[in-house]
């Protein structure tokens, strides 16, 4: 896996530095440099002297376990356990004044290690940096963003510098040793300094310069954590990189003792954190045994259905949203190195969508691989602190702020963010209390407190109800809507739930049935499928499971079945006549409350033009003219729902009429935009306008399907039997059907 690290110069470009590149042949220690050597030679001493005494334990307890057996001799003892632990040609020999009894040997920490190799690779794979530590004075700044590994670089960094700690002073430390007693001077912060703490480093940053010694800053970032002064001064910025194939091997060659024989597959590394590390890495196991026992770790963690682990790559039906966080993720890896300030970063965004699309998840996603401390709050969650007070809700949203910051990077993530509503339009006697939260919200984003280091995520499902001072620039200025994810989209979130199972299955008719839900409903639908099959003794998952909970009970009698097929025929057959008949399908397959629906995936043929929308209209009004045609009557399964065929109708007429300019007795006004377009019927003369358009579309679209009717059945006949068509199939029936009437023609 390859591992790159931004670094910039004195003269502030910014290079790119391997973190490891390809794994070097294991077992070979060419490809390190002095420092990372000279510190994988100490830990593999270490961790001998370790073993060693552990053999020797275990031999002594064995002994006195045995009475009758003679006593075990040190000095042989000893060797055997240096011929065991020391057979590869190529690892360094133990001083041989190493005894068994080495009285201070313990445990070699996997974390420490792999903290240690990382840092010295770091300072080998920097140019020049090498050679400045032992002759110059470099200030070199690293930030570390990850706190748990935070904690181990902050106690071996010197010894992955070979120095001396007796020689190295803390910037705050003793001001009464002289220079020449000093190596280098170090400084580490791990939280924001304030008030007279952040007077008083400052006043040691600058101390500390003068003295002209290697200086070594760490930090989670020193943006946010170090004194101005130095970040000017730095003349090197280094990342630390996340582990990497090669730290992994030589941490797992170090504690065990034994080499990796066999390369880490890319995946494994990319998922493994420190804590799988620090669990699975052990002395008395084989590397072979370290390896499966990552990816246990690694399968029981990445098992949960929760999404908790899911990247930005396994996201699916985000769109525009992935855009922006990979734009976003690029902008803050510029600033961590110094390029740009944080005013071009893409630090706040707006994401709208329907509920379970996936905006909680997403947001948590993008925290994790942009490397942000991430804070989710909501309007009732400051709320229901204390007793609901003003003064107690602002408060806790001031807390929330004011951690975001202190653990810049950082995001924080305001779920259901319509609650802060219109401001203007406020007129209950509460307004005063409304007002005031809406304007505290504004204050803590674009605030006198500014939030350097601080991406702000607000989620809404109507992001028309917030007040629009929420939503201009310099505040949540990027609106993001996040649509129902399409039928490919579909069929990959259910792969990367299923993760290894059912790969060499077929699951395309599955995503066609659950068109139409989002990421929260196939996560559930997984789940219960898990379940069932865990339930039935404990068997592999089958595409049967996920049918069951996808369709769940079809109680439909023959009768209803022929009802929907008939309707989801007339849409279909209507769709492919106006726009073509490619990414276009139908399925009367049961997928919670919904018998059936026909689904257009490409609308490039959609040019939106007056005909265009008139030909919408059609097809959305077919299904009930294609009840009519076969069963002589028309059902209520064309209306009665938000989202319904009659719904949608009319909700785009209005649209036309009100907001388009595309049809009407006044094609000039405009009374508002087309997601308002419901709130047009409103007015009298849009109705009757609305009204005369829908029937005009219905007779269409009934003298189109007239005119197929030997086509409409044969469609309906095909969902019958088949539970779906596509497109394609339905071109096949139409011409079939146009060669059968040119025969018989006269």
């Amino acid at each position: 896996m390859n591992m790159t690290t931004s670094i910039t110069t004195p003269s502030c470009h910014t290079i790119t530095v391997s973190g490891g590149g390809d794994p070097p042949q294991v077992g070979s220690l060419s490809s390190m440099g002095p420092f990372e050597l000279g510190y994988y030679r100490r830990g593999w001493r270490d961790s001998v002297r370790f073993r060693l005494r552990t053999e020797r334990a275990a031999a002594e307890r064995a002994v006195r376990a045995a009475a009758t057996a003679p006593r075990v001799g040190f000095a042989s003892l000893r060797a055997a356990a240096a011929e065991a632990q020391l057979e590869e040609d190529d690892r360094p020999t133990p001083p041989r004044s190493l005894r068994p009894a080495y009285p201070g040997a313990h445990a070699v920490d996997p974390l420490r290690v792999a903290a240690a190799l990382n840092f010295a690779r770091l300072f080998d794979q920097t140019p020049g940096l090498f050679q400045a530590m032992r002759s110059r004075a470099p200030v070199v700044v690293v930030d570390v963003p990850d706190p748990h590994i935070m904690q181990y670089v902050c106690s071996v960094w010197h010894q992955a510098l070979s120095m001396d700690p007796d020689r190295l002073l803390a910037i705050d430390g003793d001001r009464h040793r002289r220079r020449e007693q000093l190596d280098a001077l170090y400084v580490v912060v791990k939280e924001p300094p304030k008030g007279s703490s952040k007077t008083s480093i400052e006043k040691a940053a600058f101390g500390a310069l003068a003295l002209a010694l290697p200086l070594v800053a760490i930090s989670p970032m020193a943006n946010t954590h170090l004194p101005a002064v130095l970040i000017a001064a730095a003349t090197e910025r280094v990342e630390f990189p996340a582990l990497d194939a090669s730290t992994i091997a030589s941490t797992i060659r170090i504690v065990t003792g034994r080499r990796l024989r066999d390369e880490l597959e890319p995946e494994l590394v990319e998922r493994v954190t420190p804590t799988d590390l620090a669990i699975a890495v052990r002395f008395d196991r084989t590397p072979a045994d370290c390896i499966q026992e990552l990816r246990r770790q690694i399968a029981t963690r990445t098992a949960q259905p929760q999404g908790g682990d899911l990247r930005l790559r396994d996201l699916h039906g985000l769109g525009e949203a992935r855009t922006w966080a990979e734009s976003a993720i690029a902008d803050i890896k510029a600033w961590k190195a110094g390029s740009i300030p944080w005013s071009a970063v893409g630090s706040a965004v707006a994401l709208n969508g329907p509920p379970g699309c996936g905006k909680t998840t997403f947001a948590g996603a993008f925290a994790r691989e942009a490397g942000l401390h991430i804070v989710s709050a909501t309007l009732a969650q400051w709320q229901s602190s204390g007793d609901g007070h003003l003064g107690h809700l602002l408060r806790a949203m001031r807390r929330d702020f004011e951690e975001a910051r202190a653990k810049a990077p950082s995001c924080i993530f305001i779920d259901e963010v319509d609650s802060f509503p219109v401001r203007a339009e406020l007129t209950h006697a509460h307004r005063d209390y409304v007002v005031e939260v809406v304007n505290a919200l504004l204050a803590e984003i674009d605030g006198i407190k500014g939030r350097e280091g601080v991406v702000v995520i607000g989620a809404s499902n109507d992001v028309r109800r917030c007040d629009p001072a929420l939503l201009r620039a310099c505040r949540l200025e990027k609106i993001v809507n996040i649509g129902l994810p399409d039928l490919d989209e579909l069929e990959r979130m259910f792969r990367v739930r299923l993760k290894h199972d059912l790969l060499d299955q077929d699951i395309r008719r599955l995503a066609e049935s659950a068109l139409g839900m989002v990421g929260a409903d196939v996560e559930r639908v997984v789940k219960d499928a898990y379940r069932a099959a865990r339930q039935d003794g404990g068997r592999p998952i089958t595409v049967d499971d996920l049918s069951k909970v996808l369709g769940g009970a079809d109680g439909r009698s023959d009768e209803e079945l022929w009802r929907t097929c008939a309707h989801e025929a007339g849409h279909i057959l209507t769709d492919v006549l106006h726009f073509g008949s490619k990414d276009v399908f139908a399925s009367v397959t049961m997928a919670g409350r919904r018998g059936g629906i026909s689904f257009r995936t490409d609308i490039s043929n959609f040019k939106g033009t007056t005909e265009d929308y008139r030909r919408r209209l059609e097809v959305i009004l077919a299904g009930r003219e294609g009840e009519e045609m076969l069963l002589g009557n028309v059902s209520h399964g064309a209306g009665g729902e938000a989202g319904s065929d009659l719904e949608a109708a009319t909700a785009l007429a209005a649209a036309m009429i009100g907001s388009l300019g595309l049809t009407g007795r006044s094609r000039l006004l405009y009374l508002g935009s087309k997601r308002n377009a419901r709130e047009f019927l409103h007015f009298a003369e849009i109705r009757k306008e609305v009204a005369d358009e829908l029937a005009a579309a219905a007779a269409a679209s009934r003298a189109l399907l007239e005119g197929h009717r030997e086509a409409l059945e044969a469609t309906a006949r095909k969902l019958y039997e088949n539970g779906r068509i596509d497109g394609a199939e339905v071109a096949h029936i139409l011409t079939g059907s146009r060669v059968a009437c040119l025969r018989n023609a006269p």
